[in-house]
Protein backbone atom coordinates (compact mmCIF):
# COMPACT_ATOMS: atom_id res chain seq x y z
CA UNK A 1 0.00 0.00 0.00
CA UNK A 2 3.15 2.18 -0.28
CA UNK A 3 1.54 3.39 -3.25
CA UNK A 4 -0.74 5.20 -1.26
CA UNK A 5 1.51 6.55 0.48
CA UNK A 6 3.14 8.21 -2.44
CA UNK A 7 -0.12 9.43 -3.62
CA UNK A 8 -1.07 11.11 -0.72
CA UNK A 9 2.62 12.57 -0.32
CA UNK A 10 2.05 13.96 -3.97
CA UNK A 11 -1.42 15.69 -3.10
CA UNK A 12 0.59 16.88 -0.09
CA UNK A 13 3.38 18.86 -2.00
CA UNK A 14 1.65 20.60 -4.85
CA UNK A 15 1.38 24.14 -5.37
CA UNK A 16 -1.88 26.03 -4.23
CA UNK A 17 -3.12 26.44 -7.67
CA UNK A 18 -2.70 23.20 -8.49
CA UNK A 19 -4.29 21.74 -5.69
CA UNK A 20 -7.23 24.28 -6.41
CA UNK A 21 -7.62 23.35 -10.24
CA UNK A 22 -7.69 19.93 -9.38
CA UNK A 23 -10.55 20.21 -6.76
CA UNK A 24 -12.62 22.27 -9.66
CA UNK A 25 -12.03 19.88 -11.88
CA UNK A 26 -12.96 17.23 -9.52
CA UNK A 27 -16.09 19.97 -8.96
CA UNK A 28 -16.99 20.10 -12.32
CA UNK A 29 -16.76 16.15 -13.15
CA UNK A 30 -18.88 15.47 -10.04
CA UNK A 31 -21.69 17.91 -11.32
CA UNK A 32 -21.87 16.66 -15.25
CA UNK A 33 -22.10 13.30 -13.90
CA UNK A 34 -24.71 14.29 -11.21
CA UNK A 35 -27.01 15.97 -14.18
CA UNK A 36 -26.12 13.59 -17.26
CA UNK A 37 -26.54 10.40 -15.75
CA UNK A 38 -29.99 8.85 -16.19
CA UNK A 39 -30.02 6.12 -13.77
CA UNK A 40 -29.56 7.63 -9.86
CA UNK A 41 -28.40 4.00 -9.00
CA UNK A 42 -25.44 4.63 -11.36
CA UNK A 43 -24.62 7.54 -9.66
CA UNK A 44 -24.55 6.36 -6.28
CA UNK A 45 -22.57 3.53 -7.15
CA UNK A 46 -20.11 5.84 -8.61
CA UNK A 47 -20.31 8.00 -5.09
CA UNK A 48 -19.83 5.08 -3.10
CA UNK A 49 -17.11 3.78 -4.74
CA UNK A 50 -15.50 7.29 -4.72
CA UNK A 51 -16.06 7.26 -1.00
CA UNK A 52 -14.92 4.21 -0.20
CA UNK A 53 -11.61 5.08 -2.02
CA UNK A 54 -11.04 8.39 -0.10
CA UNK A 55 -11.82 6.49 3.06
CA UNK A 56 -9.23 4.27 2.36
CA UNK A 57 -6.55 6.30 1.43
CA UNK A 58 -7.52 8.80 4.83
CA UNK A 59 -7.32 6.06 6.99
CA UNK A 60 -3.91 3.98 5.45
CA UNK A 61 -2.23 8.08 5.25
CA UNK A 62 -3.64 9.68 8.52
CA UNK A 63 -3.60 5.90 10.88
CA UNK A 64 -2.84 2.73 9.32
CA UNK A 65 0.33 3.42 7.41
CA UNK A 66 1.99 4.95 10.02
CA UNK A 67 4.17 3.77 12.24
CA UNK A 68 4.81 4.99 15.96
CA UNK A 69 6.38 8.04 17.26
CA UNK A 70 7.97 8.31 20.51
CA UNK A 71 7.19 12.04 21.04
CA UNK A 72 3.58 13.37 20.60
CA UNK A 73 3.91 16.13 23.08
CA UNK A 74 3.88 18.82 19.97
CA UNK A 75 0.36 18.01 20.02
CA UNK A 76 -2.07 20.87 20.48
CA UNK A 77 -5.81 20.99 21.61
CA UNK A 78 -5.69 25.04 21.04
CA UNK A 79 -7.81 26.07 18.36
CA UNK A 80 -6.25 28.01 15.86
CA UNK A 81 -2.62 27.48 17.80
CA UNK A 82 -0.67 27.03 14.20
CA UNK A 83 -1.87 30.80 13.13
CA UNK A 84 -0.26 31.77 16.45
CA UNK A 85 2.45 29.67 15.52
CA UNK A 86 3.01 31.23 12.18
CA UNK A 87 2.27 34.94 13.35
CA UNK A 88 4.58 34.72 16.29
CA UNK A 89 7.92 34.08 13.21
CA UNK A 90 7.24 29.93 13.16
CA UNK A 91 7.04 27.52 10.53
CA UNK A 92 5.08 28.56 7.81
CA UNK A 93 4.80 24.97 6.44
CA UNK A 94 1.71 24.48 9.21
CA UNK A 95 -0.13 27.21 6.65
CA UNK A 96 -0.08 24.37 4.18
CA UNK A 97 -0.69 21.73 6.22
CA UNK A 98 -3.83 23.56 7.17
CA UNK A 99 -4.83 24.12 3.63
CA UNK A 100 -4.29 20.20 3.07
CA UNK A 101 -6.33 19.53 5.74
CA UNK A 102 -9.76 21.01 3.66
CA UNK A 103 -8.35 19.79 0.95
CA UNK A 104 -8.49 16.16 2.38
CA UNK A 105 -11.99 16.34 3.69
CA UNK A 106 -13.61 18.41 0.57
CA UNK A 107 -13.88 15.28 -1.48
CA UNK A 108 -16.11 13.96 1.78
CA UNK A 109 -17.75 16.66 1.68
CA UNK A 110 -18.91 16.41 -1.47
CA UNK A 111 -19.41 12.68 -1.89
CA UNK A 112 -21.51 12.23 1.27
CA UNK A 113 -24.14 15.28 0.64
CA UNK A 114 -24.88 13.62 -2.81
CA UNK A 115 -25.74 10.52 -0.74
CA UNK A 116 -28.39 11.89 2.05
CA UNK A 117 -31.95 11.82 1.28
CA UNK A 118 -33.34 13.70 -1.03
CA UNK A 119 -36.16 14.82 0.84
CA UNK A 120 -33.47 16.52 3.64
CA UNK A 121 -33.19 20.29 3.13
CA UNK A 122 -29.75 21.25 2.20
CA UNK A 123 -29.34 23.00 5.62
CA UNK A 124 -29.86 19.60 7.32
CA UNK A 125 -27.75 17.77 4.76
CA UNK A 126 -24.89 20.52 5.68
CA UNK A 127 -24.84 20.09 9.24
CA UNK A 128 -25.40 16.73 8.98
CA UNK A 129 -21.82 16.13 6.83
CA UNK A 130 -20.17 19.24 8.98
CA UNK A 131 -20.97 17.36 12.20
CA UNK A 132 -19.82 14.04 11.04
CA UNK A 133 -16.42 15.05 9.48
CA UNK A 134 -15.93 16.87 12.40
CA UNK A 135 -16.44 13.97 14.56
CA UNK A 136 -14.67 11.32 12.47
CA UNK A 137 -11.80 13.82 12.56
CA UNK A 138 -11.60 14.13 16.12
CA UNK A 139 -11.61 9.99 15.75
CA UNK A 140 -8.61 10.36 13.77
CA UNK A 141 -6.82 12.59 15.74
CA UNK A 142 -7.77 10.99 19.07
CA UNK A 143 -6.30 7.82 17.68
CA UNK A 144 -3.32 9.38 16.77
CA UNK A 145 -2.14 10.68 19.72
CA UNK A 146 -3.72 7.64 22.01
CA UNK A 147 -1.65 5.47 19.64
CA UNK A 148 1.07 7.77 19.44
CA UNK A 149 0.59 8.08 15.57
CA UNK A 150 0.99 11.51 15.15
CA UNK A 151 0.58 15.13 16.61
CA UNK A 152 -2.82 15.38 17.91
CA UNK A 153 -4.25 18.87 17.01
CA UNK A 154 -7.40 20.63 16.90
CA UNK A 155 -6.67 22.49 14.08
CA UNK A 156 -6.56 19.37 11.43
CA UNK A 157 -10.09 18.90 13.08
CA UNK A 158 -11.58 22.41 11.94
CA UNK A 159 -9.62 22.76 9.01
CA UNK A 160 -11.39 19.47 7.90
CA UNK A 161 -14.64 20.12 9.14
CA UNK A 162 -14.54 22.86 6.81
CA UNK A 163 -12.94 21.22 4.02
CA UNK A 164 -16.53 19.17 4.27
CA UNK A 165 -18.60 22.15 4.89
CA UNK A 166 -17.14 23.57 1.03
CA UNK A 167 -18.01 20.19 -0.08
CA UNK A 168 -21.60 19.54 1.38
CA UNK A 169 -22.36 23.36 0.19
CA UNK A 170 -21.37 22.85 -3.30
CA UNK A 171 -23.05 19.47 -3.65
CA UNK A 172 -26.74 20.50 -2.21
CA UNK A 173 -26.63 23.53 -4.69
CA UNK A 174 -29.81 23.60 -6.53
CA UNK A 175 -29.70 22.51 -10.15
CA UNK A 176 -30.15 25.44 -12.51
CA UNK A 177 -30.10 22.92 -15.48
CA UNK A 178 -33.48 21.68 -15.40
CA UNK A 179 -34.97 24.32 -16.71
CA UNK A 180 -35.95 22.43 -19.77
CA UNK A 181 -37.32 19.55 -18.21
CA UNK A 182 -40.68 19.17 -17.93
CA UNK A 183 -42.69 20.03 -14.55
CA UNK A 184 -39.31 22.18 -13.68
CA UNK A 185 -40.85 25.53 -14.49
CA UNK A 186 -39.24 28.64 -13.02
CA UNK A 187 -41.97 30.46 -12.97
CA UNK A 188 -45.46 27.55 -12.73
CA UNK A 189 -47.82 30.08 -12.36
CA UNK A 190 -46.49 32.64 -15.52
CA UNK A 191 -45.28 35.35 -12.83
CA UNK A 192 -41.94 36.73 -14.25
CA UNK A 193 -42.37 35.29 -18.04
CA UNK A 194 -41.98 37.97 -20.60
Amino acid sequence: MSWLTSIFLWVYCMRYSTALFLLLAATILFEVLKRTLRAERVFRMIVVLALLSWSLAVSWNTLIGRECVLDNSASSLIPFHSYYVVLTGGERELLRCNFMNVVLFFPAGLLVCALLPKRWQRSKKVLFVVGLFALVSAGIEFCQYHFALGQAEVDDVIHNALGALVGALISAMPSQWTRGKPGNDPHPHGIGKT
